[in-house]
């Protein structure tokens, strides 16, 4: 529970800089555990093991002064299926630097969590109740080898993850976690990742509907500029334009060249160019050497996996 004086405390910050206090339910109490992450090199496998377990009695944090726009998220639907990147950390009212060439991401979907540490890959299960953040059981996460300056910055952000978390909130288009851990309050400033796509090059690997992969040994290939795509389909040359915001892609009509091939390339390039045309959602994974497109064609859903050209 939050006692008067905290209470009355926030409504004197709430006046001092602006913004509205609402009263919010009480928060949880929860133990959280997660998986230690690697600071020594090592071959990349999972892990399961957990850190010590860790017990801390969440509370409203308002030592943070915040805008008047704010929007506190009552279920997390309004963050779900978009790839948060790091943009501001601050702990104990100092701001941590950020490493541009190692981000640090965050995803929800739904009842899991995942991302990369900077140096790792991670994921767990999560629960959003009463605006608070809790991951139930252990995170679990690669083993790869970092350099010291990731690795700190890796442990240092697992320690957040596993505190116990208290508001959690967007404001604008910044997903914002403030927490208290042992070591004391902070926050995570997140904001969606831009489109990633621009002057890429991929050559498809595999087309997955369902439980069924087909694996992809034709050349095609597809190409990103900064508003159009191209390639080529396995016999003839496309092109197209695209629109790209946050995770989200829309690919508009497709113009093709009219060679005629072999019947299985045709088959196979038609079924292509279909679902390319239905993509809706895009990932790149594995430290950007997949991407995935994500389609639905009628009542078909699948995904195609891109990886980086051969060459």
């Amino acid at each position: 529970m939050v006692s008067g004086s905290t209470v009355d405390s926030i409504q004197n910050m709430s006046q001092k800089f602006g913004f509205t206090f609402k009263r919010l339910p009480p928060l949880l109490i929860g133990t959280i555990t997660i998986a230690a992450f690697s600071s020594s090199p090592a071959q990349s496998k999972t892990s399961t093991t957990p850190l010590n377990s860790v017990s801390a009695q969440s509370t409203i944090l308002a030592t943070i002064p915040r805008p008047d726009n704010i929007i506190y998220q009552p279920d997390s639907s309004a963050f779900e299926g978009i790839t948060w990147q790091l943009s501001e950390w601050k702990s104990k009212g100092q701001s941590i630097r950020l490493l541009p060439s190692h981000p640090i991401t965050i995803r929800f979907d739904g009842k899991r969590l995942g991302g990369s540490t900077g140096c790792n890959d991670y994921s767990a299960d999560y629960q959003f109740r009463n605006y608070q953040l809790r991951i139930p059981r252990a995170i679990i996460s690669t083993k790869r080898g970092c350099i010291s300056a990731v690795a700190d910055r890796e442990n240092w952000f697992a320690s957040a993850l596993k505190a116990s978390h208290s508001v959690v909130f967007l404001d604008r288009d910044r997903l914002v976690i403030e927490y208290k851990a042992a070591s004391g309050k902070g926050f995570l400033g997140f904001t969606p990742m831009r489109s990633q796509l621009q002057n890429t090059d991929w050559q498809l690997n595999s087309i997955t509907i369902g439980s069924t992969t087909q694996a992809i040994t034709q050349p095609i290939t597809l190409r990103f500029t900064a508003d159009s795509i191209g390639g080529s389909a396995g016999c003839n040359e496309y092109s197209a334009a695209y629109e790209a915001s946050r995770n989200r892609i829309k690919i508009g009509g497709i113009a093709t060249t009219e060679k005629m091939c072999s019947p299985s390339q045709m088959q196979l390039e038609q079924s292509f160019l279909a679902k390319l045309e239905t993509v809706q959602r895009y990932e790149i994974i594995n430290h950007a050497q997949n991407l995935k497109l994500f389609f639905q064609q009628g009542n078909q859903t699948g995904v195609l996996t891109f990886k980086l050209p051969d060459d």
